[in-house]
């Protein structure tokens, strides 16, 4: 039997008085790391290996993970381009909770640059979205050389551009495997610099084929491995979606 996760929360609404039931899904919004686990470059360097095994004697299972700080879905941090920039453990545990997520939907090409003209025309300035997700559909790519090789990338303009839309916005995530294309390898050094100089994280390799639609999400959470100097690290994200049903 499939189980879902459902969260329950209740608003009152002004100036309306009856309530609002709203019902949370979880989801993931995140990859399982794998060996298989697709990398900038094409380099394939993460390892699970098992270090014992209860079926050759051993009293327990246990493993190894070697992996770098930015493999499968994961976030880059200002340490990442900017020296001296922030590391992971610089950051509160409030930094990593969104309340205001936005999903976009974009239409792009395999190494193609999105800039503010792909962003929906009916975009319109909000000041409470504090993170923007950009939904291609290209993860659907992730098993093929395509995917590092020819993925879309992020124009260095779109950290002010989207800025104006949300002044709020304290991070941007996307369904492909780096803001940078492989194909506009420069113009993604500009665009790493331009938003982590502006304090806004970068979460890359995200799985966002679960969300329902744009105005789905609810919330948020980001939950990168913390250790010592890291300039970017894996994460593993959840989030709420939300079915509003008036009672």
């Amino acid at each position: 039997m499939l189980w879902k996760t459902y969260w329950l929360a209740w608003k009152k609404p002004e100036p309306f008085n009856h309530s609002i039931l709203i019902i949370l899904k979880l989801i993931w919004i995140s990859h399982v790391i794998e060996r298989s686990t697709p990398r900038y470059g094409g380099v394939y360097d993460t390892f699970v290996q098992p270090c014992s095994n209860i079926e050759t004697g051993d009293t327990c299972n246990t493993s190894r993970l070697t992996i770098s700080s930015h493999a499968g879905t994961h976030v880059d941090t200002p340490s990442h381009f900017i020296d001296k920039g922030k590391t992971i453990v610089d950051y509160p545990p409030e930094t990593w909770v969104f309340n205001f997520p936005r999903l976009l939907e974009i239409s792009v090409q395999p190494g193609e640059l999105i800039d503010l003209q792909k962003l929906p025309s009916d975009l319109s300035v909000n000041h409470q979205v504090d993170l923007v997700l950009l939904r291609t559909g290209f993860e659907q790519c992730r098993d093929d050389e395509l995917y590092w090789k020819s993925g879309p990338g992020i124009a260095s303009s779109m950290a002010v551009d989207l800025s104006k839309f949300y002044p709020s916005i304290r991070a941007l995530g996307v369904d492909f495997i780096s803001i940078s294309s492989f194909c506009h390898r420069e113009e993604g050094r500009k665009a790493h610099k331009a938003f982590l100089g502006q304090e806004i994280l970068l979460f890359e390799d995200l799985s966002l084929k679960e969300i329902s639609h744009s105005e789905s999400l609810n919330r948020v959470i980001a939950l990168p491995l913390r250790f010592t100097g890291a300039d970017g690290a894996p994460c593993t994200i959840l989030g709420w979606e939300k079915d509003n049903e008036k009672i």
